[in-house]
């Protein structure tokens, strides 16, 4: 990884996965082939491409045989795979989540860089506990009263990127709804958009907040909230995650996440400057005083 995001199983795993794949197609190999030497199987074999299946040493090294690599990238591999083997924070709320959305956090724990278009609800990593509570408990009747606290700890855990020695660089797009609409009650609003103004300015070296008025009319992002993660290795794409009220997937298409990109570029530009936007949101904290 580079010198600027901490260090992340998933991202690891993702990293180890990309670069047996790289050996395996630099040898032409089907993944019946491999699947047939090492006796893992084409699933098997894609998941841990992907990164999304870990690896025991024993394997790696199965694959490392059928690939012919050298001791030194024997070496390097292995000592990726080791670092897939963390116990991370969010081990412990597996039971509460998707894989994709655990993927997500343990994705988003590794970027260096995350570009966000939220329309109508602040994002996680900007949520004050009251506010995030308040989105938990009004979110699907399914989730249980019990599991409020773990939920509440785990959007509150996801914040220390934005601390720490290398914190994530994170741009965000506010649409006017996620300001105006009010979650919990108005003292948790004011809570809520006084945190975001205390972000910005103790945290604007990394953390840019803009918000795109109604007045700014259609937007490429219009109807679309977005996620882009960005990673330290050159050997790392960018990645897109997108949600609805009840899932989420990560996308890793290149031509869409190019696209999606350029629309965020777009919307962040047509959006509110950053000392105007820090106004607009402290005029509607002050709005919210009237409630």
């Amino acid at each position: 990884m580079g010198d600027d995001a901490p260090i992340s199983s998933t991202v690891q795993a993702w990293e180890l996965g990309l670069r047996l794949r790289d050996h395996r197609d630099r040898l032409g190999l089907t993944a019946a082939a491999v699947g047939k030497s090492t006796g893992i199987g084409g699933t098997n074999l894609s998941a841990i491409e992907s990164g999304k299946r870990r690896l025991t040493a024993a394997k790696l090294g199965d694959l490392a045989d059928a690939y012919e690599l050298a001791e030194d990238e024997r070496a390097g591999l292995e000592a990726l795979r080791e670092q897939t083997e963390r116990r991370e924070w969010w081990h412990d709320y597996a039971r509460l989540y998707s894989d994709d959305f655990l993927r997500l956090l343990g994705l988003e724990a590794g970027a260096a860089k995350v570009c966000e278009y939220a329309p109508d609800i602040i994002p996680g990593l900007l949520q004050t506990a009251d506010y995030a509570r308040a989105v938990v408990r009004a979110g699907t009747p399914y989730i249980r009263p019990v599991d409020v606290g773990p939920r509440l700890e785990t959007r509150l855990a996801r914040q220390g990127r934005l601390d720490g020695e290398h914190p994530v660089r994170l741009d965000v797009v506010l649409g006017e709804a996620a300001l105006r609409q009010l979650v919990g009650d108005a003292r948790v609003m004011r809570g809520q958009l006084a945190h975001l103004l205390d972000v910005l300015d103790r945290k604007g070296g990394h953390v840019r907040v803009r918000v795109i008025p109604f007045a700014a009319g259609a937007h490429p992002l219009l109807g679309a909230a977005l996620k882009i993660l960005s990673f330290g290795s050159n050997r790392l794409g960018d990645l897109m995650y997108q949600e609805t009220a009840i899932s989420g997937v990560i996308i890793d298409k290149r031509q869409v996440i190019l696209e999606s990109t350029a629309s965020f570029a777009e919307t962040f530009d047509r959006a509110l400057g950053d000392r105007d936007s820090r106004e607009f949101i402290d005029a509607v904290y002050h709005e919210m005083e009237r409630f």
